[in-house]
This record gives structure tokens, C-alpha cells and sequence, in this order.
């Protein structure tokens, strides 16, 4: 079956195809398209590309429809998968499992296609696609993946299906209606044949291109522009602002006079000192601290944390915690070395952290807070934990953000720590390596693998107790 990582012309036809992943890409960052054109694709291995298109594992997945009567489309090569898939639709089957669907250059492949009745070329019956995400939320790349399947399946079947669904890991189905996006799908969709076209689009450098495989050089053209998109967090809409009151650049921004900002027009005049003060940052190179920090000077334990997830199995197998205590600083991890193992390795982190009930839990950004709250859902969560939870967690991100300006384009623990002089012993890893080592372990018994994730989990609790330490003695 054709991959996102093969050749973007298949079966002869000249065309560039487009396919479902053509949207994720272009939502995430469309110059993703344009240098796969270019480079005729790039080989993706088959866990980094099931992590960018949210999905999880084929027998989770299965998993999840359990209660269906499967027919599984099997074959590889993708015009058999399709023609596979039209049999099994004009037969009637009742669930068709990773089915491929081809209308011209357009190629869909939802995880699951459903009959229900009505009126359609088959008979008494029509198909609706669903995709299986391991993601709880209903973002916008689903619902044009799903309006996308319902385009194809309007040519194959005759009729177009009125929702487009999702299924969660947690088993959730969402639906959404197919009209509700219509308009926005059509004018993304223009927007990506312009690209397969040949068209230039300028580069907009936001946190979704480092979903793509060509990050660096997003980040090197964006740079060596001198793009308003390097700043961090600001919007089109800001940026389209300032170019049309000339500010184009960010070192334009960084030297304007007060008063040509007030002359930008729909943002704030406290947003535009703001931008100005994120440029002359990166600019200079230099932190600049714009508001009180609140952080609480702690006499006694302190306890730093960072979870490993397995997205690919909706599994969280690592709790890292790193016990400071005045000048003792002492790594714990509590690892569930096989999914099953998860359940009895969250209590235990529950138990851990209750013998230091009364001590503040850092973490930065949302990821902890949100995981805590999923498994005390799905296992349950001590009185103390719980009283932890909701009154000792401090997300550090979340109070440096409003107080210091960084120089750079992003903010995360790498980004930051790094920037201070934190180094991580594996050097430029992500969560996504971390993901790759679990499935090597789970698979090959690999040793070396499951000890490159500790040694990367601690690194991360250390990076944001570095990052601590440095406020507290450079900016309180």
C-alpha cells in the first residue's frame, strides 16, 4: 500500500496525488508538501510515520472494533487494496478494515468504513469512513481527512455521507456533520493542488512544523528571512498587521518607533510592545524579564516529574521523578516494562509521591496534568495524590511565560534548557525516540533501549530543575 514516504506519482499517472495526509501536512506546515515534492518524498520508518498521522497500533486498533464483523483489506499494493475495497463494498460488507479509496488523483485510506442503510450504486446501502485517533480531541485535520473520504466516496457510491466520524483510543466516537466544513475543505484542498502545482506559498514558521521532517530547513529559511513567524507564538493575523504597516521583518519590529506601532491596525497596542520586546530578544540574543516571576522559595522537598507515553499503544509506561531535598537530589522512575504492567506502575508512582505529601510538583507544560487526570479516570487515584494534584503542581511553562522572554522561536523544555547551557547525554531526542526505544524493548527485549529512556526521562526532570535553579538565582 502506498505510504506518505513513497513517490508522489503512482500507477503512471503524472498527476500528484493527494491523499488524507496531504491535509495533516498542509495544516501542519504546508511547505511540508512542497519539499516532499521536491525531494520526491522521504522515507518515513512505519512507527514515525503511524506518530505523525495520530494513529495507534494495527492490534489496538482491532482492539477497538472488536464488536464489528471485520473484513480486513490486506493486499500492498494499492490499486489492488482499492479495487479489494470496491468488492467488498459492492458486496455489502458490514465493516471494511483499512480501505483504500481512488477517484483520479486523489487517493483516501480511512481505518474504517462502515455500512449503513440508504440508498446508493450498491443497493439499499452506503459506506461512512471513520478514522481511528489516539488523540482525545476532535481537531481540524480529522474533519478534513473525513470530508476528504466523503468526496471519494460520493464518486464510488453516488451519495455523500452527511457526518464524518472519529474513534479515540478510549473508544469515544465523535461525529461531525461533512456541510459544517465544506467551504474551508474546498479552499484547503485549492490551496494544496496550487502547491502540487508548483506554486510558491510564503513559509509561516509555526510549532506545527516541527511535525515535519524537513523542521530544520522550515527553520533555516524562516531565520535567514528574518520572518515575523520566528516569534514566538504570534499570529498570521498579527503578522499580516505589521507587514502592511511595513514592519516585515523581525528587525524592523525590533527598532520601530512607538509611534509608527500605533499606526498597525486590529492588534493591541500592549501585543505589538510585546512582539516589539520578543524581537529585540532574539535580536540581541539576550532573556529579557518583563514581569514578576512566581515561583515559591521552598524550605523543604521538592519533587520534579516527567511522564514517557507509548501513543502509539495509549499506554504511559514512565514516571520520572527527581526528590530534591536542600542540596540532595536523588532520580526515581517507576517504568511499566510491558503495557499490562501499567496499572500496577501507576500506583506505585501514587505511593512514591504520597510519602512526600506535603511538597510542590513541577512540570512544564499541560502534558503531565492531562495524563494525571486520564489514568486517575481509568485507575483510580489516592486521597493524597489527589489533593496534590489540585493544589502542589506547578507547571513551570506556564510561569515563565508571562514573565521572561526567551530567544527563540519556541519554548519547550529542550528550547529553554538548552538555551541555558542544559545538555542531554542522548543529544537532539525527542518523545518520539523515547516511543521508538519502548517498541524496541517491548520487541527485541533490547536493554539498551529501555535504559536510553530512563536515562532520557531523568535528563528531562534535571533540565527543569536546571531551568528552576537559574530563575531563582538570576531573576528572584
Amino acid at each position: 500500500m502506498l505510504s506518505s514516504s513513497a513517490s508522489l506519482c503512482y500507477n503512471n499517472r503524472m498527476k500528484p496525488i493527494i491523499t488524507e495526509q496531504s491535509f495533516y501536512k498542509y495544516l501542519k506546515c504546508p511547505s511540508w508538501i512542497a519539499r516532499e515534492l521536491k525531494n520526491e518524498g522521504q522515507f518515513q520508518e512505519a512507527l514515525i510515520e503511524k506518530l505523525q498521522t495520530e494513529g495507534l497500533l494495527r492490534e489496538h486498533e482491532l482492539e477497538l472494533l472488536r464488536d464489528r464483523n471485520i473484513s480486513e483489506v490486506v493486499s500492498e499494493d494499492m490499486d489492488e487494496a482499492a479495487l479489494e475495497t470496491l468488492t467488498l463494498m459492492k458486496k455489502g460488507a458490514e465493516t471494511i478494515y483499512k480501505g483504500v479509496l481512488v477517484h483520479g488523483h486523489w487517493v483516501g485510506r480511512p481505518d474504517v468504513l462502515e455500512k449503513v442503510e440508504g440508498r446508493s450504486n450498491f443497493g439499499n446501502w452506503y459506506y461512512v469512513a471513520s478514522d481511528i485517533k489516539r488523540s482525545s480531541q476532535l481537531k481540524t485535520e480529522y474533519k478534513f481527512q473525513g470530508v476528504f473520504y466523503a468526496q471519494i466516496l460520493r464518486k464510488l457510491q453516488g451519495v455523500r455521507p452527511v457526518n464524518g466520524y472519529v474513534i479515540h483510543a478510549n473508544g469515544v466516537v465523535d461525529s461531525y456533520l461533512i456541510n459544517d466544513f465544506y467551504t474551508e475543505f474546498h479552499l484547503t484542498l485549492d490551496s494544496i493542488q496550487e502547491i502540487l502545482d508548483g506554486e510558491d506559498k510564503p513559509h509561516f514558521l509555526t510549532s506545527g512544523c516541527k511535525q515535519s521532517p524537513w523542521f530544520s530547513e522550515c527553520m533555516g529559511d524562516s531565520e535567514s528571512c528574518d520572518s515575523l513567524s520566528v516569534l514566538n507564538r504570534i499570529w498570521r493575523n498579527e503578522a499580516h498587521s505589521l507587514e502592511d504597516a511595513g514592519i516585515d521583518t523581525v528587525s524592523k519590529l525590533a527598532s520601530v518607533k512607538s509611534e509608527v506601532l500605533k499606526k498597525v491596525r486590529g492588534v493591541s497596542l500592549d501585543r505589538l510592545y510585546f512582539l516589539q520586546q520578543q524581537a529585540i530578544s532574539l535580536l540581541d540574543k539576550q532573556i529579557i524579564r518583563i514581569g514578576d516571576i512566581d515561583l515559591p522559595n521552598e524550605d523543604g522537598v521538592v519533587l520534579i516529574i516527567d511522564i514517557e507515553s507509548d501513543s502509539l499503544r495509549d499506554v504511559d509506561f514512565m514516571f520520572g521523578v527527581l526528590v530534591v531535598d536542600g542540596a540532595n537530589e536523588t532520580y526515581h522512575v517507576f517504568t511499566a516494562e510491558t503495557p499490562e504492567d501499567e496499572a500496577s506502575t501507576w500506583r506505585d508512582f501514587l505511593s512514591f509521591i504520597g510519602e512526600y505529601a506535603g511538597a510542590n510538583i513541577y512540570h512544564y507544560g499541560w502534558y503531565e496534568v492531562d495524563r494525571f487526570r486520564q489514568l486517575s479516570a481509568k485507575y483510580g487515584v489516592t486521597e493524597v495524590a489527589e489533593r496534590m494534584f489540585s493544589e502542589n503542581m506547578i507547571d513551570l511553562l506556564g510561569r515563565l511565560r508571562g514573565s521572561i522572554i526567551f530567544p527563540s522561536p519556541f519554548y519547550s523544555l529542550k528550547d529553554v534548557a538548552k538555551h541555558l547551557g542544559f545538555k542531554w547525554r542522548a543529544g537532539e531526542v525527542t518523545g518520539v525516540d523515547s516511543i521508538i526505544w519502548y517498541e524496541k524493548w517491548l520487541n527485541e527485549s533490547d536493554q539498551q533501549a529501555l535504559q536510553d529512556i530512563i536515562d532520557y526521562n531523568e535528563d528531562d526532570v534535571r533540565a527543569t530543575w536546571y531551568v528552576i535553579k537559574w530563575v531563582k538565582e538570576n531573576l528572584m
